[in-house]
């Protein structure tokens, strides 16, 4: 394998950028050509103009690397932390600014979904094989605020999953009250359903 590759590799990168390898090098001229011969190799693909990433990668820590700074929260989140058998139809990252939404090619064809969220709600996630990645309670609090980002039926299914004693740290997390009244109307709902 490339010294580089190697490098990034061994740095936790799962995807990275063709001037960043540039920059390494230290021939910007001659970067497109090997990287070009890496792809031949099957060493790397690339995934986006200008991008590439480690054939073995999650698409969850393509997502990471490409939309930084974020994490992977919402119904991807909570899919990763085993909490719903429902698989996302696609990776959904928290951002500071603006949106975007890429379409990833590659070995796993795959679309990323940022959703903008205010920056005191951007915390409680930590870096796990290269994924940055939300705690349950708060991609479980993030899902509850932008409603859209995860079906009823799964936010259902979690709550099912999930201990109520986290269920309070849940609703500190959450800072709109539309959220809360909704997470109050499941947690009754789960209540309801648990003692039949």
């Amino acid at each position: 394998m490339d010294k580089i590759l190697d490098m990034m590799k061994k740095a936790g990168r799962n995807a990275f950028r063709t001037s960043e390898y540039a920059a390494l090098l230290g021939k910007s001229g001659y970067a497109r050509l090997a990287l070009h011969r890496l792809k031949v190799k099957c060493q790397i693909i690339p995934i986006k103009n200008g991008w590439w990433a480690f054939p073995d990668a999650m698409p969850e820590a393509i997502a990471s690397e490409v939309s930084k700074p974020c994490y992977i929260s919402f119904h991807s989140a909570l899919f990763l932390h085993g909490l719903t058998s429902q698989t996302p139809r696609k990776v959904q990252v928290a951002v500071t600014r603006k949106t975007k939404t890429y379409n990833i090619q590659g070995t796993h064809r795959f679309e990323i979904k940022e959703y903008k969220i205010k920056k005191v709600g951007f915390n409680k996630f930590y870096r796990k094989d290269g994924i940055m990645l939300a705690i349950p309670a708060k991609a479980l609090a993030d899902a509850l605020t932008l409603p859209r980002t995860c079906p009823e039926i799964v936010l259902k299914e979690v709550l099912g999953n999930m201990d109520i004693s986290d269920l309070t740290m849940i609703e500190s997390l959450i800072h709109m009250s539309a959220a809360k009244i909704r997470l109050k109307r499941l947690i009754k709902y789960v209540r309801k359903n648990r003692t039949d």
